[in-house]
């Protein structure tokens, strides 16, 4: 009877044990009040955006580990739980809901604006907050509801873009974009930025996201780009190509039309610090003499942070065997901000979705990240901060890299004109 009656105790701790990981209560073993709740990761580790995703991860991991190793880590214990979307907004979608049944109440990514559309409504409906690290899609720009996103939208880059390729004597500009909502807001962008200033853009090339033979592009942006040039002669024009690893593809086809070479390209965030821009080809392309380096933007670290947490973005880097650029760095801070908000929350499963939201909206705009201070605007996006452009440049032996060769400082109003100081890439 007795070993029956142990026997039966026995099962009963193991179930309150067991139902306890499930709620964020207590974890046997761990600590009376240490808690264990899951952040999420919808990241792009194959495809198109692997090099953000991959770089993501390893920010992510480091985080956790740091947070996990730190005196409020005794306290709630926080586990990554990462999904590979592949930059499909039905895969992401699909792994949002994975991620829900799991009662992840907080995600961070994903990276692209299409991705962002496609699982905001299930966001919504399952109480979970998304918070982006690289979608800049204006259009996404809500008000209440649950998607955070920890970079400027698409009239903020699209301005500091304009004004680099106005800063470098463009008068007209000749659009190429990738068909997917965040490209697609980049290019529309620009295209107001320059008409606004006065420039000249053409009807421009779209592409669609499984395109893998360019050729038909690229002739309709040749006649685009040769017409410019004959009215307002090629060191007016422009290339404004925004997209994401593909560009690489893009570049090495461009090496084989006459013409193209003739005149200054730049990008948008998608394919800058890219791996795949310095294969052989396309690095050939960008690193020419005329189209000089494509200068792409990314957000800038402050002068203080790049400095104070040089350690953190050399580990992050070797870890993601790839630089870690501010998009990585804002996976990061995102992370933080949704741990504290956890954290200060508790009871994880039972908080309904409105004071998860304030919560968190108030902790990330308390916080000062490696990214710089925090600022979201009511939709919930960050206001504004300054952009690096980065440009393809040639090494002495033929390799190429990646060279921080601008900065741009945005005025009162990010969308009106602010400064640029830039310069070309080193001699070899």
């Amino acid at each position: 009877m007795r070993r029956t009656r142990r026997r039966w105790q026995a099962t009963v701790a193991m179930l309150l044990v067991a139902g306890s990981m499930v709620l964020g209560a207590p974890v046997a073993g761990a600590g009376e009040n240490r808690q264990e709740v899951h952040i999420g990761a919808l990241l792009s580790l194959t495809g198109d955006g692997a090099t953000l995703g991959t770089t993501s991860k390893a920010a992510l991991e480091i985080a956790a580990r740091r947070w996990n190793d730190s005196r409020k880590g005794k306290q709630v214990k926080v586990v990554l739980d990462v999904e590979n979307t592949n930059l499909e907004p039905d895969k992401a979608q699909a792994a949002l809901t994975r991620l829900a049944d799991r009662g992840v109440r907080i995600v961070i990514g994903p990276q692209s604006s299409s991705e962002v559309a496609a699982i905001s409504e299930t966001a919504a409906a399952r109480g979970v907050i998304v918070v982006s690290q690289g979608s800049t899609a204006s259009s996404l720009a809500q008000p209440d509801d649950n998607v955070f996103r920890f970079v400027p939208t698409d009239r903020v880059e699209g301005r500091a873009s304009t004004d680099l390729m106005l800063e470098d004597g463009a008068t007209t500009i000749v659009p190429m974009w990738r068909n997917d909502r965040g490209n697609t807001g980049l290019a529309d962008s620009v295209r107001a930025a320059a008409t606004a200033s006065g420039a000249t853009v053409t009807p421009g090339v779209v592409y669609e996201p499984d395109t893998t033979d360019f050729a038909p592009a690229l002739a309709e942006l040749n006649a685009q780009l040769q017409s410019a040039v004959a009215t307002a002669g090629s060191g007016k024009v422009a290339v404004y190509l925004a997209g994401f690893e593909e560009v690489a593809q893009v570049m090495s086809a461009a090496r084989t039309t006459m013409g193209l070479d003739g005149v200054r390209w730049y990008g948008g965030d998608g394919s800058a610090q890219s791996k795949a821009l310095l294969a052989s080809g396309p690095a050939t392309f960008a690193a020419s003499v005329q189209v000089k380096g494509y200068p792409s933007p990314l957000v800038a670290l402050p002068a203080d942070r790049v400095k104070r947490d040089a350690k953190l973005v050399a580990q992050i880097s070797a870890r993601a065997k790839n630089r870690a650029d501010a998009f990585t760095l804002a996976a990061f801070d995102a992370f933080n901000v949704a741990a504290r908000t956890l954290a200060a929350t508790r009871t994880v499963q039972d908080v309904d979705i409105a004071t998860l939201r304030t919560t968190f909206a108030d902790t990330a705009n308390a916080t000062k990240g490696v990214t710089g201070t925090i600022a979201l605007d009511a939709a919930g996006d960050r206001v504004s901060t300054p952009y690096a452009f980065w440009s393809v440049c040639s090494r002495q032996r033929g390799s190429a890299r990646w060279l921080d060769t601008g900065r741009w400082t945005p005025a009162a109003d990010p969308t009106a004109p602010g400064a640029v100081h830039a310069k070309s890439c080193p001699s070899r």
